[in-house]
């Protein structure tokens, strides 16, 4: 009877000690996969952003072209039309 009960708590110590090994691998994984989907789904909002941003850039230059042109018919022309070219070409290459 004595060996019984030995024997059912050594078969429960195995399982025991099983499952927590088990678990100390599987768990990690678990936390890894949250990490990863939280570090794709802030990847993909911060594309975004960028995209917003560089279409806003995009934007604000031209505006600036539109006030250089503007401002030709003042003072300074042939440094205003060089600064307009430069901001065209920067303006082009994007």
């Amino acid at each position: 009877m004595l060996q019984q009960i030995l024997a059912a708590c050594g078969a429960i110590s195995i399982v025991g000690g099983a499952g927590a090994v088990i678990y100390k691998v599987v768990h990690p994984a678990f936390k890894f996969k949250n990490r990863v989907e939280k570090l794709e789904d802030h990847s993909e909002k911060d594309y975004k952003r960028i995209v917003a941003i560089e279409e806003m850039q995009r934007q604000q230059s031209k505006s600036l072209a539109a006030l250089l042109n503007h401002q030709i018919t003042g003072n300074g022309i042939e440094n205003m039309k060089k600064i307009r070219d430069e901001l065209l070409e920067s303006i082009i290459d994007q």
